[in-house]
């Protein structure tokens, strides 16, 4: 177990690595890819670029997921975060819009696309890697440690950026030093892959092995076995990542743009916010283990329903404490949410298209509402001047995540999944 947590956890630090220094530098960015305006338009075409790598998730979900079910959940592991690293490492290498023109936001569209591929089956292959292969009684903690190391890759990510923010000129930050984060993204990758490739597969696809029950085609029996678990994942996601990217990636930008807080300011406030997850989420993986995981679920979405506004709306307030007070405040409410669900949607699944469905349910609702939340909420807050939008944004996703948790098993374990699985045939041949 300990071989299998390092291994997943350490594709995922990668893959957040890259999220967190992308988020940190948009600024950057976007004035070094795209025609020099006003600095909003150049934050709105780094976000938009942003968000098109998530869109290119599903279709890493269904390469990767497919190749999971068939093959076996290990093969995908290492492809994958060589993938997203070498294009993470190739973006710092990509001259600016004054020296090659229109290719440099092409190219980094491009690269932002093969880490999109990389990452739809990334964190979901991990997810389920981890779900198979850990005991009922401790999947709680243990699955929670693949957003831990999520998390950890962010906060690295941020760290790095505010060293070379503080270290460096402006100018210098500018022109090279934003570039290095990206670079330094080959070596964790050799780490990561050399960990995954000592780790056997998961107990439940070699049994399905053993016994030749692997699917042919798992992306179409999925739509015949997985509809009801399809659509329940796609919800709670909406909320789940909706919340995490609005904390991860748009609230930095949000402290600057709206509530005037300088660079580093903004910086500092959202490391400690994340360290401060950090111990949360495997804490709440683990009160999951002992006191079930939809009571958690339910809670952290109905509080983000009931305080999202009061909170944003102090963050905003102009009071000295605001964003720190506010970013703790989510910072609680998300990591319950976020400690709990890894060990909760991926058994919904039937095994045998276990990778396939949650990877397709997990990315398009990740593209939408994840990749897509601070393009949303910046368009959103650009046309009507409302500063309590991500609030809206967040009451919205909490929403859809409660009409999922209503309809999941009452407790997660093999035994209810496999009941939750036989109701959901008998559901469908009632239909037919």
């Amino acid at each position: 177990m300990k071989k299998a947590t390092s291994a997943t956890a350490i594709g995922n630090l990668v893959e957040w690595y890259e999220y967190g220094i992308y988020s940190y530098t948009a600024g950057i960015i976007g004035a070094q890819f795209f025609e020099h305006g006003s600095s909003t338009a150049a934050l709105l075409y780094a976000f938009a670029v942003f968000a098109i790598s998530f869109f290119f998730r599903p279709l890493g979900g269904m390469i990767f997921g497919s190749i999971g079910d068939r093959f076996g959940r290990k093969k995908i592991l290492v492809f994958t975060i060589l993938l997203m690293s070498c294009s993470t490492a190739i973006i710092g290498f990509i001259p600016n819009y004054e020296s090659i023109g229109i290719t440099a936001p092409i190219l980094l569209i491009i690269m932002r696309m093969a880490q999109g591929l990389a990452a739809g089956g990334e964190y979901v292959g991990a997810s389920v890697f981890m779900n198979e292969a850990a005991p009922d009684s401790r999947r709680g903690l243990l699955t929670s440690l693949l957003e831990a190391g999520s998390l950890l890759g962010y906060i690295i990510g941020s760290v790095f950026v505010v060293i070379l923010t503080v270290t460096l000129s402006p100018e210098a930050m500018h022109e090279w030093g934003w570039r290095i984060p990206f670079i330094c993204s080959l070596p964790l990758a050799l780490v990561g892959m050399y960990v995954r490739s000592k780790v056997d597969d998961t107990p439940t696809f070699i049994k399905m092995k053993k016994e030749n029950d692997l699917p042919e085609k798992p992306l179409f029996e999925m739509f015949t076995t997985a509809r009801k678990p399809l659509v329940l994942s796609f919800l709670c996601i909406a909320f789940a990542n909706g919340a995490y990217y609005t904390l991860l990636t748009y609230l930095p930008s949000y402290f600057e743009t709206q509530v005037g807080l300088s660079n580093l300011h903004s910086l500092i406030v959202t490391t400690l916010g994340m360290v401060f997850m950090l111990i949360l989420i495997p804490t709440f993986g683990k009160l999951s283990d002992r006191y079930g995981k939809k009571p958690f679920l339910l809670l952290s979405a109905l509080l983000a329903l009931i305080t999202a506004i009061p909170i944003i709306g102090f963050v905003s307030s102009g009071i000295k404490e605001g964003p720190l007070v506010g970013y703790f405040a989510l910072g609680i409410i998300v990591s319950i949410f976020i400690g709990v669900f890894p060990s909760t949607l991926p058994l919904l699944f039937p095994d045998r298209v276990r990778n396939s469905a949650y990877g397709i349910s997990y990315n398009i609702s990740t593209a939408i509402f994840g990749g897509g939340a601070p393009f949303i909420i910046t368009s959103l807050q650009t046309a009507t001047g409302n500063k309590l939008m991500p609030a809206f944004f967040l009451m919205g996703t909490a929403l859809m995540a409660i009409t999922a948790i209503i309809f999941l098993p009452k407790t997660v374990n093999k035994e209810s999944i496999a009941e939750f699985h036989s109701n959901t045939m008998i559901e469908k041949e009632n239909m037919i």
